[in-house]
């Protein structure tokens, strides 16, 4: 094993029994109890594997972040790197201190005190007293429970769980942090401050394994993404190249910029295709940015009167909102569709607003103050590329999530 490299997982694999994922005895304890009295049916003998012959290397210093759909083996992999399960085949090597915040509660005793954890996890690690000391008021403030310090936390919340340990696990300074979805419980501001505490940790030189279903997380965070699906690497390399395969892979979307959409059952009016057009009307997958981006909606209005919207998303390939642009934005208000039949609208977007890059379109039609009709999240994608030279100096370009040509002017 390299001395540069931190983990080293090489032709791992995990197989199950269907019906038998059992990681403890803690586990296998109720099931036996379950069968003995006849409550569940004898587990199928037909085999599951969860992982398939999967290698990777993860060098000091490095954040790699692992995706794929539910299912797809992520939080089997990190169990196997925590050594809570042992792989069916295949080697894992780890050199450093390992935390891993893996499930809500792992690694706290329920009968003790927030307190107490905070010192048995740090003993864990292999912390002296001194240590834990050092770093104790940091891991309270950032957890925000310290009302609750001295409280069992078999009594704690999920998201009480969630914020002491990821405290714990960020403050008590492993070598190798792994981070699943437990994020997910806790709310905005608590995810974003985690999410800057992982910056901080990568910055410091430690290794950090993040698995996450937040692709703009991802691509911000990590410095090298694998993707997993059906148990095995179908991708690994630079993170954006790596999200943008998967939702291409994952995500029913039409590269042709033309999208049919199925008609909602006595909805009063719908939308059943979404082009991506040119000026001309053409529709393209392809767009230079010192051109306007046409978004055409063609549909019905099947009873007039409501007060109807018809709404387009644009979101980047991490899956962020970008903007959402709606008809009620136009000085005719509900009257553009207030005409029983069929109809076409086109949705304009400005040139130089988006940077080069892919990106996917949305759909929402709706009567406001009433319901929702449709709610497409992704329906169609389209690139734009850069087609002139990047406004700005030698030192400094446009850049940003989006980057319109603003007016800027001497106020005399």
């Amino acid at each position: 094993m390299n001395g540069d490299v931190a983990v080293q997982v090489e032709a791992v694999s995990k197989r199950f029994r269907r019906g038998e994922f059992y990681d403890s005895l803690r586990d296998l304890l109720p099931s036996l109890a379950g069968r003995w009295l006849g409550l569940r049916r004898a587990a199928d003998d037909r085999e599951f594997w969860a992982l398939r012959d999967v290698s990777f290397d993860v060098r000091r210093g490095e954040v790699l972040g692992i995706i794929g759909a539910n299912g797809a083996g992520k939080s089997t992999l990190l169990k196997i790197l925590a050594k809570i399960i042992r792989p069916t085949s295949g080697v894992v090597r780890v050199r450093g201190r390992l935390r891993a915040l893996i499930e809500i509660a792992a690694g706290f005793h329920p009968d003790l005190t927030g307190r107490e954890n905070i010192y048995l996890n740090g003993a864990v690690l292999g912390m002296k007293k001194a240590e834990i000391n050092e770093k104790f008021d940091e891991i309270v403030a950032f957890s925000g429970i310290s009302a609750f310090l001295d409280t069992p936390v078999k009594r704690y919340s999920s998201g009480m769980f969630a914020r002491l340990g990821f405290a714990v696990a960020a403050h008590l300074e492993p070598e190798i942090l792994l981070v699943d979805e437990v994020l997910a419980v806790g709310d905005a501001a608590f995810q974003a401050k985690c999410l800057g505490k992982m910056r901080e940790v990568a910055g410091q030189g430690r290794t950090v394994l993040f698995v996450s279903h937040n692709m703009r997380a991802v691509t911000q965070l990590c410095s090298r993404a694998i993707s997993l699906d059906a148990g095995r690497i179908v991708a690994e390399g630079p993170p954006e190249k790596v999200v943008a395969a998967y939702l291409q892979r994952v995500l029913s979307v039409s590269s042709a910029g033309v999208a049919e959409l199925p008609v909602p059952k006595d909805a009063p009016f719908s939308v059943r295709v979404v082009r991506v057009c040119h000026e001309s009307g053409e529709p393209g997958s392809f767009f230079p940015r010192s051109r306007p981006i046409v978004i055409e909606l063609e549909g019905e209005v099947c009873r007039p009167g409501g007060r109807y919207i018809a709404a387009v998303d644009i979101r980047g390939m991490d899956d962020l909102l970008l903007f959402r642009s709606h008809s009620f934005e136009q000085e005719k208000s509900y009257g553009i569709l207030g005409d029983t039949g069929p109809f076409r609208l086109a949705c304009v977007i400005p040139p130089e607003l988006l940077p080069a890059g892919r990106y996917l379109v949305g759909l929402v039609t709706a009567e406001r103050g009433v319901r929702e009709f449709q709610h497409h999240r992704i329906i169609v994608d389209f690139e734009v590329f850069q087609d002139r030279p990047l406004r700005g100096s030698d030192i400094m370009s446009t850049a940003g999530v989006v980057t319109p040509p603003c007016d800027w002017r001497r106020i005399p």
